[in-house]
């Protein structure tokens, strides 16, 4: 079984602590992190900004499988007063399918007081040493004369990566939300243009490869480009439902 250490802390303002010790405590908010994965096409760049010539094709790219490998996720909130600051840290091996955006160990909830918060912050830390990529997906190129190729990217690095999501957050008493993290990889490859796939090198299997070792020319583009957790969005679980 793998590790686990699981830190939380608080910091509560002396005047939270007025009211009588024999009343019921409040309930809290829960705050889940939830992730979304961005699976639609994107149009790739037919030639680049320094080639004066245009081409009136140009080429696609998506990915649709894969992971994403996480090893920690750290979690904060401060009140607009400066009332309340929560902290709190999983240190864990958590796998991301890419497919789906569900994580393997689920990750749990995270309790905090109800309150006003002015700023939200996320932080990821990407697995590394493992058998397998921190990152690792699977997609489909499509050139600009329809022919289709198979794209693998790799990406193996302790790398951290923050999300902030800043104004006025408000969690009610016992409310249920989520904190939707979207990863976005084909905006990774925004600057890689199509006559790079076309020089790109494939592997006996036929598949593009872009890592730290292959086809390097386009990694180091990517990797230049590389946000990985682009945006965070606090949604109410409960207003979710309703809709379905």
């Amino acid at each position: 079984m793998k590790n686990l250490s699981l830190t939380f802390m608080m910091t509560v303002a002396v005047a939270l602590f007025s009211c009588s010790t024999e009343s019921e405590s409040t309930p809290e908010a829960q705050v889940g992190v939830e992730f979304n994965t961005v699976k639609s096409a994107l149009t790739t760049q037919a030639i680049s900004k320094e080639t004066p010539l245009k081409q009136a094709a140009a080429g696609t790219l998506s990915f649709s499988t894969g992971h994403i490998a996480i090893s920690r996720l750290e979690f904060e909130a401060e009140t607009d007063n400066d009332s309340i600051e929560i902290e709190f840290e999983l240190k864990q091996n958590t796998l991301i399918d890419f497919a789906t955006g569900t994580t393997t160990p689920d990750i749990n909830f995270i309790s905090i007081p109800a309150g006003n918060y002015e700023e939200v912050e996320v932080e990821i830390e990407l697995s590394e040493g493992s058998e397998q990529p921190a990152i690792l997906l699977f997609g489909t190129y499509v050139a600009p004369d329809g022919v289709e190729h198979n794209i693998r990217f790799e990406f193996n690095s302790e790398e951290t990566f923050e999300v902030e999501r800043e104004g006025l957050i408000s969690f009610g008493e016992a409310q249920v939300a989520i904190a939707q993290i979207t990863f976005d990889p084909v905006a990774w490859f925004i600057s890689v243009t199509d006559e790079q796939y076309a020089n790109a090198t494939k592997n006996e299997e036929g598949v593009i490869v872009v890592s730290s070792t292959e086809n390097t020319e386009i990694f180091d583009v990517v990797a230049d480009g590389l946000d990985l957790a682009s945006d965070v969005e606090m949604e109410d679980d409960e207003d979710d439902q309703d809709e379905e």
